[in-house]
């Protein structure tokens, strides 16, 4: 579907033109500008308090927090992402540098000490852990904090028995290492594979499938399970928005989402290009019928009236229709969140 081509300044005058306030031709004055943006921002209050949301599209991009399967997203109050809530979700997609060990890979382990005065890692020999190979950490004592078993990191060779670590590729070109806090308990394994290592800018993307809060809770899943996320749902609140992925994400990946935002505010001549035609004409009425209140002899007949609570219900009854379910996840057996089908995914 098409997006509107306008701003606010149009949709003012497109209102007034609706109550007859305004001539073909004819502009407004500044006072039904101001007006108008005052009360296009109560009617956005007053739609949020009704759970109608006016969308926009948009992209944000975040990353994972290793075991944390929840993520807030508001501009009102304190959240995990900051922007505007979200009130729909379009796709989903999270990315994997394509360093990934790949079928018959040999590893290379080796043991190691860390200092926590100096951050250092010492090993035998650091020859086959050159800048930016990324690298696990096992243990069957304790490792050293803030280091995770399992996650990713990169190495930064100093000497040909010490290195540091950083928590991203580009950290690690950059010779920014992660500060350790505690020497860790040995015996402690670092682990990297013999493959060649891909250009730093390619990854693999994994799509998430959207699914809905029914979905997720009305079925059999494991809890606390720590992969590769394979499902994300979204949960709307009055101040901030929810996105709950499964399972929990097991290293920090990088997340693209689309989304339709919800419209909080607008401004004097504001482009209103990513907003939907059909919520556009919404608004139109809406403010037509606010100004009705401010300019009596303006003419709003029975069909605008009509019209307006056609569109009031079409929208307020459609809230929680979740368009994006695909049939395949609900009638799959077992079903979806089954542990062994997650792993496979």
């Amino acid at each position: 579907m098409p997006q509107a081509n306008a701003t606010v300044n149009d949709l003012i005058v497109d209102s007034l033109y609706l109550i007859g306030e305004l001539g073909v031709g004819e502009t407004p004055d500044g006072f039904m500008i101001s007006l108008g943006i005052r009360l296009i921002n109560e009617l956005l209050d007053k739609f949020a308090a009704d759970s109608i949301y006016i969308p926009f599209l948009t992209t944000i991009d975040f990353n994972f927090t290793v075991g944390k399967d929840t993520y807030s997203i508001s501009d009102m109050m304190a959240a995990d992402i900051i922007a505007d809530r979200v009130v729909d979700l379009s796709f989903a997609n999270y990315f994997v540098p394509a360093n990934g060990n790949p079928a018959g890979a040999i590893p290379i382990s080796t043991p190691f000490t860390a200092n926590s005065v100096t951050s250092l890692l010492t090993l035998s020999s650091t020859i086959s852990y050159p800048t930016n190979t990324p690298i696990t950490i096992s243990t069957t004592g304790t490792v050293p904090s803030p280091l995770i078993a399992g996650v990713t990191y990169y190495t930064i060779q100093v000497s040909p028995t010490t290195m540091y670590l950083a928590s991203t590729s580009a950290n690690a070109l950059a010779g920014i290492f992660i500060t350790l806090l505690t020497n860790g308990v040995p015996p402690n394994i670092i682990t990297t594979y013999n493959f060649p290592t891909q250009p730093l800018n390619a990854s693999l993307v994994y799509p998430l499938r959207i699914i809905n809060k029914a979905t997720y809770w009305n079925v059999v899943r494991q809890t606390n399970l720590l992969s590769r996320p394979g499902f994300i749902f979204l949960n709307k609140q009055p101040q901030e928005s929810f996105i709950t992925v499964y399972p929990i994400p097991n290293q920090p990946y990088a997340c693209k989402i689309q989304v339709k935002s919800m419209m909080n505010n607008i401004t004097n001549q504001q482009m209103l290009t990513e907003l939907p035609p059909n919520y556009y004409g919404f608004l139109k009425y809406a403010l037509g019928r606010k100004y009705i209140a401010y300019y009596p002899s303006g003419n709003w007949p029975k069909q605008n009236e009509e019209e307006y609570d056609d569109y009031y219900e079409t929208f307020k009854n459609c809230n929680e229709t979740d368009l994006t379910l695909r049939p395949s996840v609900t009638l799959t057996a077992p079903e979806p969140f089954y542990w062994p089908n997650i792993l496979s995914y």
